[in-house]
């Protein structure tokens, strides 16, 4: 028997093995009488520290490991159920199935439903001839899983259910009889099948038929009870998504971009988002807990959270803000075997998330949690990145800890610029790198405008936890700062302008970071609107069909899909309507909205996908890098979530 586990993925640009949802196959439909049993509330627990959060995630049934999306782990005690398509004609096995696999001839996943505790999941696989939906609910222990075969196959197929215990936990798996039992720490499970079943391979594989619905579970359920269980926490999920209007599927595909990417870390005993399986999968070299982090696209993952789990959105935040402790700021990545960019950080969005997670959840001890680490973080920024009173993206000589060669790649003109998470834009690519100052001269719109956001939310933070001296010492910055950004005002241009510090000029190759200048709230009234109108509505340069290129349509580098070359990015689009926030710009904004909603669900309708950035003038699939599974896309559902009074 060979084993399909899609080791390949990574950030290969091969095309996917695709086949029209439309055409995917029929289901089985499914009775969803009641129960008195009623299904899980959620998470949503009181708790006032760390460790008491630590605890509620911690527990439970979920798809924690990140080698596939068809496994459901037991936490604490590390319990797996892993469900495998087996193709008795060649004898393969697919044992891992990834949301977004790019991988030529891999599965092809369409997520339809996850809760951020799992008490509810639901996806469709296609693999060769194969197809299925599986649909899922937890309760506590309990585990209740209703597997849908397409109608018909040429090739019959076994599906297997493969019962083991991760992370070097203890535990034993035996048969007995038609059942398996796990032996854990504290408890016994026993995993029982509710339908015809064909054998039990030796003590931990369950084998079924492929030409009719499955069902199993940890409580010895009929099938019935398992589809009334099931049902009830479908109908939970609609409501919920439901209520949202015609927002309902804007609503829908963040949740699913979330929650399909929340794993277990073993080797620091956490929950975090990462932003894709696949790419986890390769960092973590293929291990159950494999990971990656990049900076601002997990504080953006812990803002969205917010929107339906105060747990995961207290907890992204505290994990990003824990990388401060070694270094003083956040690495631009951090992954497993302590492979991390200590040479550079990224884009200063941490501290506004957070404020924003407060206001919606306004629990002290979250602040005062992360607090002293955001301010050492700014505090970085200041004292590493001025230039002549200018802050500029940079990258410093840097030891390797885990000699990775990743780690390697430091003071130079491209590590430089991934600090400003724009990796290969145009506005700084005729900039000579400074290896002195360690720095690209360009004193940066984005940056500093970011800045001074983070400053300014800061000083909220620090007025709430009583911290008058900080708060004092944070307002200097943001003022100091926003001062310097109003001398990079360009009046003929009608916008402020980077400043390129090497041969003393402005630079006009633009981008969506020039109108960040609306988050430092640099700019007047009359200076936003000319921004506005002859940029923002501009042809030439911002506004089509589809918006934000990540450079202007008129930039001689201009691809429209090279990466940030012209792609549309959902965190441009973000931080552009937060700017936009700060003053009377409705128009702009219901603009923004609308187009960023149109960007989201025609993708999301026409592929289940989610994507890390989108061609701007097709609006959907760049012929270069995108990953088709990546949780920062859903930035887009936030903004017309926000604009539409829904956050």
């Amino acid at each position: 028997m060979k084993i399909i586990g899609n080791k390949n993925c990574s950030r290969s640009s091969i095309q996917p093995f695709f086949i029209g949802i439309s055409v995917l196959f029929l289901f089985v439909s499914c009775k969803q009488a009641g129960d008195d049993r009623g299904i899980q509330s959620g998470k949503e627990l009181a708790v006032t520290d760390y460790d008491g959060l630590k605890n509620v995630l911690l527990t439970g049934w979920n798809t924690f490991d990140v080698t596939s999306i068809s496994t459901q782990v037991l936490l604490p005690e590390g319990l797996a159920l892993n469900l495998q398509i087996n193709d008795t004609i060649t004898g393969d096995t697919l044992g891992l199935m990834f949301t977004g696999n790019r991988v030529k001839g891999s599965e092809r996943v369409w997520t339809k439903a996850h809760t951020p505790d799992g008490s509810y999941t639901d996806f469709i696989v296609r693999w060769r001839d194969f197809g299925m939906r599986v649909r899922t609910h937890a309760r506590g222990d309990d585990l209740y899983v209703i597997v849908t075969p397409a109608d018909s196959t040429v090739n019959p197929g076994i599906i297997r259910l493969k019962c083991y215990v991760l992370y070097g936990r203890e535990g034993v798996i035996s048969r007995d009889g038609q059942t398996i039992i796990a032996d854990l720490p504290g408890k016994k499970l026993t995993i029982s099948p509710s339908t015809r079943f064909l054998r039990i391979t030796g003590r931990h594989i369950m084998e079924f038929p492929m030409d009719g619905q499955i069902a199993y579970s940890t409580a010895s359920d009929s099938l019935q009870q398992i589809r009334d269980l099931i049902g009830k926490a479908e109908k939970e999920y609609m409501d919920k998504k439901a209520a949202y209007g015609e927002l309902a599927d804007v609503y829908d595909a963040l949740q699913n971009a979330l929650n399909w990417l929340v794993i277990y870390d073993n080797e620091n005993d956490r929950l975090i988002s990462p932003v894709s399986r696949p790419w986890s999968f390769g960092w973590g070299k293929g291990t159950p807990g494999g990971y990656v982090l990049f900076c601002w696209d997990n504080f953006f993952a812990a803002f969205m959270h917010s929107v339906e789990s105060k747990e995961l959105a207290f907890n992204e935040a505290i994990q990003m803000c824990n990388e401060i402790d070694e270094l003083g700021f956040v690495p631009n990545y951090s992954g497993s075997f302590n492979v991390k960019s200590r040479d550079r950080s990224q884009p200063p969005v941490g501290s506004m998330m957070v404020r924003e997670i407060y206001l919606r959840h306004p629990e002290k001890w979250f602040l005062e949690k992360t607090f002293d680490q955001l301010l050492a973080w700014n505090r970085w920024w200041d004292e590493n990145r001025n230039l002549n009173g200018y802050l500029c993206w940079g990258s410093d000589p840097a030891a390797s800890v885990s000699g990775d060669r990743r780690e390697r790649v430091q003071n130079v003109h491209s590590a430089a610029s991934n600090e400003s998470g724009l990796d290969n834009s145009p506005m700084y690519e005729d900039v000579p790198f400074d290896t002195i100052s360690h720095k690209i001269p360009v004193g940066d719109v984005g940056l500093m405008s970011l800045y001074v956001g983070d400053c300014e939310a800061l000083v909220y933070i620090a007025n709430e936890l009583g911290r008058d001296g900080e708060a004092k010492e944070l307002q200097a910055r943001a003022d100091t700062y926003r001062e310097k950004i109003k001398t990079m005002w360009d009046d003929g241009f009608g916008l402020f302008l980077n400043r390129r510090l090497d041969i003393d000029d402005n630079s006009k190759r633009i981008s969506p970071t020039n109108f960040y200048a609306l988050i430092a709230r640099a700019a007047t009234q009359e200076q936003a609107e000319r921004m506005i109108q002859e940029h923002f509505y501009n042809p030439d340069e911002f506004w089509g069909e589809y918006i934000l290129p990540s450079i202007a349509r008129n930039d001689p580098s201009y691809t429209g899909q090279d990466y940030w070359r012209g792609s549309i990015w959902a965190p441009m689009n973000f931080l552009v309507y937060l700017g936009m926030r700060n003053y009377h710009l409705p128009q702009a904004r219901k603009d923004l909205a609308l187009k960023s909603r149109k960007l989201l669900l025609n993708e999301w309708y026409g592929n289940g996908w989610i994507r890390e950035n989108y061609h701007a003038e097709s609006g959907g699939a760049p012929s270069g890098r995108s990953e088709h599974f990546y949780h920062w896309g859903a930035l887009l559902a936030m903004i017309d979530l926000m604009e539409n009074g829904n956050y």
